[in-house]
C-alpha cells in the first residue's frame, strides 16, 4: 500500500501553542482533540513510522511580530493569530511539543505562515530530493493547515492519505465537514489511526 522508500509522514504544527497545556490556542483545541484522541493517536502514527523507517517531515508553524496586523487582505483566521500573536518565533509557543521532538533524519520543514505547509516553505523540495511522492498527513487543524496542505499535494501530483482521527480542530462540527464532506472529494485515502499504522506493519 505505501511503498517505503516513498513515504513520508507528514505532522504540521504539532507546537507548545496548539497542543500543550498552556499553550495559547489549546483551550480552544481542547475538547475535540480529547473526543477524537488526537495527540495519542498522532504519537502512535509517528511511533509506527519511525518503526519502520519511513521518512518524517515536522511542518510547523511559525509567525514574526509584524505579520498579519497591517496586512491589506488579512483573513479572520490570520486576525486571530496576529491578536493572540500565536507561534510566534523564539517562544515556547512556537516550539515543537516535547511528545513529537525530531529524531536524528527527520525533516523541519522552513515554518510557515499561511495554512499549506508547502507555501513559501522547502517541503516540495525536501520530498522531491528524496524521490518521496507518498503522504501521511496528521496534526493541527482539520479544516485550514491540514486540509490545505492536503489540497496543494494533490495539486502538485502527491498521493495523500488523511489520518482521520490523528487531526483536530476547534469545533466538531468543522472537523466533520472536513472529513465527511472535503476530504472524499480529492484525498487518496482517509483512514483511521489504526488503518494507518497496520498498512505500516506489513511493510517490516
Amino acid at each position: 500500500m505505501y511503498p517505503v522508500e516513498r513515504t513520508a509522514l507528514v505532522l504540521i504544527d504539532a507546537t507548545n501553542d496548539f497542543i500543550a497545556d498552556g499553550g495559547k490556542a489549546w483551550p480552544g483545541l481542547r475538547e475535540v482533540c480529547e473526543e477524537v484522541g488526537t495527540v495519542p493517536n498522532m504519537k502512535r502514527v509517528l511511533e509506527a513510522a519511525r518503526t519502520v523507517g519511513i521518512q518524517v517531515l515536522h511542518a510547523p508553524m511559525e509567525t514574526q511580530p509584524w505579520d498579519y496586523g497591517p496586512w491589506k487582505h488579512r483573513t479572520p483566521s490570520h486576525g486571530d493569530m496576529f491578536h493572540a500573536q500565536l507561534f510566534q518565533a523564539g517562544t515556547w509557543g512556537a516550539e515543537i511539543h516535547p511528545d513529537f521532538t525530531p529524531a536524528d533524519g527527520e525533516v523541519v520543514v522552513t515554518a510557515h505562515k499561511t495554512f499549506d505547509a508547502f507555501h513559501g516553505t522547502d517541503m516540495d523540495t525536501q520530498l522531491r530530493q528524496r524521490d518521496i511522492d507518498h503522504l501521511i498527513l496528521c496534526g493541527l487543524t482539520t479544516n485550514t493547515c491540514v486540509d490545505s496542505t492536503g489540497r496543494d499535494a494533490v495539486e502538485k501530483g502527491y498521493h495523500v492519505t488523511f489520518v482521520s482521527d490523528a487531526v483536530a480542530t476547534f469545533t466538531m462540527d468543522m472537523h466533520r465537514a472536513s472529513i465527511d464532506l472535503n476530504w472524499p472529494r480529492y484525498a487518496h485515502r482517509i483512514s483511521t489511526t489504526d488503518e494507518v499504522v497496520a498498512a505500516l506493519e506489513e511493510l517490516k
